[in-house]
């Protein structure tokens, strides 16, 4: 089994801006009492390295025993072992963030945590503070003397937006990460230069360097039918970035940004990584070997992570 680092990007409005979420993951408690419905809880360090957020999300298992083959003479026996009271099997998954570009890796194995799940928690702390934001400003208007439906609505109205996230691929790779999709909603390309579709803006074509256009599909319309059409498109164009927009397994929404860069950032064994973190404390994560890795990783390839992705 191998170990995978993952390049992803996160963004989020201005008004709610990824630090502040990224700082109330930090300030926040993390328990057993925490746990998700998943047993997954989440660690974040925003302060001991500039120009990186640290995460660490652990995933605890709530079975007490485990299997394991061994050899008995000429065959193989099962043996049944039990967790004492004070353990828990558990998986773990390190990632890192750029504060500056939005741009990070995650590192993933298979059956652990995915990075649509592991941006799900944040995702859904930036929820929490979006309401409580609108909450506290439709207070403030009505202690201001505004009526309760017109502060609603100016509430609502200066915190909006979403936390979005978006998986890094190239082209070549393009095909093989739209078939973990169970369904494909849009696919969305820039091109380098401009060719009007109608005569109204026809007197732009002198002008324009660039155009966006986006192709939504409908449900019907399943993966296997769609991902040969897309990957042939995107690699006739000229197109010098593009995203798909789509729905995975876990009913999860998902954004894939297709550009120029490693399929994966690295690859280790499984043990090999798992050694390295052996008597690890997880409020000491940000010292560990796989974090330093992964800054390592971005070091290399700073023209990716330090990069705006638009």
């Amino acid at each position: 089994m191998f170990v995978r680092f993952l390049g992803f990007s996160v963004e989020a409005p201005k008004a709610i801006s990824v630090e502040e979420v990224m700082k109330a993951l930090a300030k926040q408690a993390t328990n057993y009492e925490s746990f998700d419905e998943a047993g997954r809880f989440l660690f974040v360090d925003t302060e001991s390295d500039g120009e990186y957020y640290l995460g660490l999300i652990v995933t605890v298992k709530s079975q007490r025993t485990f299997c394991e083959l061994r050899e008995a003479g000429s065959s193989f026996k099962v043996q049944v072992n039990k967790l004492d009271r004070n353990s828990n099997i558990m998986e773990f998954n390190f990632f890192i963030i750029n504060k500056e570009s939005g741009v990070g890796l995650y590192q993933h194995y298979h059956q652990s945590c995915s990075i649509g799940q592991g941006m799900n928690l944040i995702k859904k702390r930036f929820n929490e503070l979006k309401g409580q934001k609108r909450e506290q400003k439709k207070n403030d208007l009505i202690a201001g003397k505004k009526n309760a439906d017109k502060a609603e609505k100016m509430a609502n109205k200066e915190f909006k937006g979403f936390f979005k996230w978006q998986l890094l691929i190239r082209k070549e790779k393009l095909a093989s990460v739209l078939k973990e999709l169970e369904h494909i909603k849009a696919l969305e390309v820039d091109l380098s230069y401009l060719e009007p579709d109608s005569k109204e803006f026809g007197q732009l074509s002198g002008f324009v360097i660039k155009q966006k256009r986006k192709f939504s599909f409908g449900k019907k319309f399943s993966p296997s039918s769609l991902i040969d059409l897309i990957v042939s498109a995107v690699n006739r164009s000229k197109t010098d970035s593009g995203r798909v927009f789509g729905v995975d397994e876990d009913g999860l929404d998902r954004i894939i940004k297709i550009q120029n860069n490693p399929d994966n950032f690295g690859e280790f064994g499984y043990d090999e990584v798992a050694e390295h973190i052996n008597n690890l404390d997880v409020l000491s994560f940000q010292s560990s070997w796989i974090i330093k890795n992964l800054r390592e990783v971005c070091q290399n390839h700073s023209s990716i992570f330090k990069a705006k992705i638009k």
